[in-house]
């Protein structure tokens, strides 16, 4: 039968594989290759954005892409835009580059200190406020490349949405070590401690020199500086110089007393902050001045920690009298 209609199964065979074989390169392998990635996990180990400027970052990312074993995928360089899930991927507020990968099982996926530019200001300070008010935040990312398995080829959409920690307005804020400076210093600062800024996230974010208005009683008293600051996972203490004006404390005494006689009546003080400038390199930083600025900082702080900590600082050089003064008020 077949030696008969040999050439009746050869066209068929050959009307079937011109069929099927453009339905396996243009249909089939392309879904495979696509669900390959839109099943492979990203997670984010790290990420940073450094060397601030109102129109640029440098951005870095640590992160890996993991597909099943047996299988290779080589992917083409790719343009990965990052955006916020109000405006989608046709509308980022930065793009980075990521170089050709060559896939199997984990892979790590690094970019380092690449520098960007802030494509839109408004939708970046969205994803910035996100990620520092929010217990969690977004990080998406978008993407188009070619994937190879092999000879076969497939154009390829990398879409990923990682939800992750968020810095939570500085949740668990301190003030330590405060103690007053007397006489101030030469630059007027008069009052100086640690401020611990907690950071819950894998992002660092290097801020500057950061200047905080220094707040009792709903009264702003002064301001406070901390400087070089990079705010990296983890707890972050930093010094803090402040200048208090004692002439607006004394013209609002009362006030100030009855604000803080709550906290007055345990043996504190209530010293709070907000945001007032980031500097970085003597240039503004608009999109961190714009959340930073409007986050409010509260703490109470004992009242004879503050003695211990000015005498200690400033006067236990003066003679043994001091020195029992100040073991005796610790209690040893």
């Amino acid at each position: 039968h077949y030696r008969r209609h040999w050439l009746l199964y050869t066209v068929a065979i050959i009307i079937f594989l011109a069929i099927f074989l453009p339905i396996v390169f243009l249909v089939i392998f392309p879904a495979i290759a696509q669900r390959l990635v839109n099943n492979a996990s990203l997670p984010i180990y790290s990420a940073s954005i450094m060397n601030p400027t109102p129109s640029s970052i440098a951005y870095s990312l640590s992160s890996s892409l993991k597909i099943p074993a047996g299988l290779t995928v080589d992917l083409k360089p790719i343009t990965l835009s990052l955006y916020t899930n109000d405006s989608g991927p046709t509308d980022p507020y930065v793009k980075v580059n990521l170089p050709e990968y060559h896939l199997k099982g984990t892979t790590a996926i690094n970019i380092t200190r690449q520098t960007v530019d802030i494509l839109d200001e408004a939708r970046f300070e969205e994803f910035i406020h996100s990620a520092v008010t929010n217990k969690e935040f977004t990080l998406s990312a978008s993407g188009s490349t070619t994937a190879y398995l092999g000879v076969l080829k497939a154009p390829i959409k990398l879409t990923k949405q990682v939800k992750l920690t968020g810095i939570n307005n500085l949740a668990g804020f301190e003030f330590t070590n405060v103690a007053v400076v007397f006489p101030p210093d030469p630059d007027g600062t008069n009052l100086v401690g640690n401020i611990t800024l907690p950071n819950p996230t894998v992002i660092s974010l290097e801020l500057g020199n950061f200047t905080l208005n220094m707040i009792i009683g709903n009264i702003t008293m002064g301001q406070g500086r901390i400087n070089n600051v990079l705010l990296v996972p983890g707890n972050n203490t930093i010094p803090i110089r402040a200048t208090f004006d004692l002439k607006t404390a004394l013209q609002h005494l009362g006030v100030l007393l009855q604000a803080e006689s709550g906290a007055l009546t345990k043996g504190n003080v209530v010293i709070s902050a907000s945001g007032n400038s980031t500097i970085y390199n003597g240039v503004h930083i608009p999109y961190y001045e714009a959340i930073l600025n409007n986050i409010f900082l509260t703490r109470e702080v004992p009242l004879i920690k503050i003695l211990v900590n000015t005498l200690e600082q400033g006067l236990a050089t003066n003679g043994s009298l001091i020195s029992s003064f100040v073991s005796a008020l610790n209690g040893t």
